[in-house]
């Protein structure tokens, strides 16, 4: 049965309920939420202000009680928000977890082994590890009937939705994977910029023209890759290596991207790589970042770069790096763009799902969270008065115009911005922390396998991506499937 016809049978049904209870006089909680958030007021008298919770929501708990969370955002951010959540809800505590990025997953295994998992939660990386480990909990009916989550990005509100039913997860932050050009090279070549329209192909040529070996400039280098842009921008899919809801397919353009990436390292067109003999040869340190050089046309990179990028090193070397959003397919019907995009749950062990639910909305994609964040990203010092945030820390997750607005006043008035912004509403997670069996994959196949590190090996001339991709396509599928069997079965 499809989530739709689902959602339209519980409709029904929480309709019946309502008719019922509305001739009974005993207050029970019909909601469908566990005992622990039951409440017999339905006006929302525990808000401040008196705001009723959203139509289709069941009310929330007015009782003392105390929530956890966890998650990798600047914590004077969490802090600030947490704040502002117990102002709304001010018979809510909320207690912060302060764990460190790394090892993070195991910070949270040793939560969970003594019962302390955090009410919400993000995780990292590997989404087979905190569904293997029984942590998330089950909140579909929630978040189908809460009317804010068709505020979400339309690419990802089926985000999450893990086994195509339940809804265990959502986006709780985003990044967008960022193409970023240094116009003051351009402008040195006599090259003009391209369009905020740009396409793939123009990206490519750009890339070719921009590569003069005579002066030592190189036309781009990666922290991000052609191999998970190509299929997502060229295949208007949703998710990488082809996905499209349903299986993978890497006999498109995942194989296309690769070989091209392969043909442009050895041409000349890449940077050195770093910690090379290359790069000593290059720049005359094989420690410097080739982005620093000011010998390089494009970075392929992300969102929180555009902070680092206005810093004196690169100001006083003359290098003058500006956002592009990764390039549309020539023949592409989408503005589907790969991005870093975090998620989070609430643990299937907490006693006031309900309410936890709505923490993770608020930290999350709701309306009243972005309101305080851009509060925060706005107003938030330091005790020596410096300001914690010199640009938004990542863009939202919404559909809404005066959110966007405002974020938009607090970046660079130049252009590139307006159009950055315009042209990045149509996000698209990467693969491991949004499809089950996709990381294992990564892990025991596409890096560790019989073919080595693939993408080396492609670069290398020691693997041809055509080759292997009927094989590899066959393989992903087949850990997608095991892993839905293993999780959930």
């Amino acid at each position: 049965m499809t989530r739709k016809a689902w959602f339209m049978i519980l409709s029904v049904l929480i309709a019946m309920v309502l008719v019922v209870s509305g001739c009974g006089d005993d207050g029970a909680n019909d909601s469908g939420a566990d005992s622990g958030t039951e409440t017999d007021s339905g006006n929302g008298e525990g808000t401040e202000g008196g705001d009723e919770e959203p139509a289709g929501l069941p009310p929330m708990t007015e009782e003392e009680i105390t929530l956890t969370y966890a998650s990798w955002q600047n914590f004077e951010l969490q802090t600030f928000l947490a704040e502002k959540f117990m102002e709304k809800y001010p018979n809510i505590t909320v207690e912060l977890h302060q764990l460190e990025q790394e090892g993070w997953n195991d910070h949270l295994t040793n939560l969970a082994s003594t019962g302390d998992l955090p009410d919400v939660f993000w995780y990292l990386g590997n989404v087979d590890v905190p569904i293997r480990n029984m942590w998330l909990g089950d909140f579909t009916e929630l978040f189908e009937s809460d009317p804010e989550s068709d505020t979400i990005l339309d690419t990802l509100k089926d985000q999450g939705y893990f086994d195509g039913e339940r809804k265990m997860a959502a986006p709780a932050g985003y990044l967008p994977y960022t193409i970023f050009l240094d116009e003051n090279l351009f402008n040195a070549q006599n090259v003009e910029m391209p369009s905020a329209d740009w396409t793939w192909n123009e990206m490519i040529e750009l890339i070719k023209e921009m590569t003069v070996p005579e002066e030592g400039i190189f036309g781009y280098n990666t922290f991000t890759k052609l191999v998970t842009m190509g299929p997502i921008v060229n295949g208007d899919n949703i998710g990488e290596f082809g996905w499209d809801g349903e299986k993978y397919d890497l006999t498109g353009w995942w194989d296309d991207s690769l070989a091209l990436h392969a043909e442009l390292v050895r041409n000349g067109n890449h940077a050195p790589f770093f910690d090379t003999d290359e790069a000593e040869a290059a720049f005359g340190d094989r420690l410097l970042w080739a982005a620093s050089s000011g010998r390089l046309a494009m970075q392929f990179d992300a969102w929180w770069t555009v902070d680092y990028f206005k810093t004196d090193e690169f100001v006083d070397k003359g290098i003058k790096w500006v956002p592009y959003v990764v390039p549309k397919g020539d023949d592409a019907a989408t503005e589907n763009k790969p991005a870093f995009v975090d998620f989070g749950s609430i643990s299937a062990a907490t006693e006031h799902p309900r309410e936890a639910y709505e923490l993770l909305k608020f930290f999350g994609w709701g309306e009243d969270g972005w309101n305080a964040k851009l509060e925060a990203f706005e107003t938030l010092t330091r005790e020596d008065g410096t300001s914690v945030f010199t640009h938004p820390d990542g863009l939202p997750i919404i559909d809404n115009q005066e959110i966007w607005d405002r974020l938009r006043t607090l970046l660079p008035e130049e252009q590139y911005y307006d159009d950055f912004l315009a042209r990045a509403k149509s996000p698209v997670p990467l693969g491991g922390a949004s499809a089950p069996g996709f990381q294992t994959f990564l892990d025991e196949v596409y890096f560790g396998g019989e073919y080595g590190d693939i993408e080396a090996a492609a670069a290398n001339g020691d693997v041809n991506p055509y080759d292997i991709s009927a094989d590899l396509t066959e393989r992903i599928n087949q850990y997608y499937e095991q892993a839905l069997e293993e999780l959930f079965y």
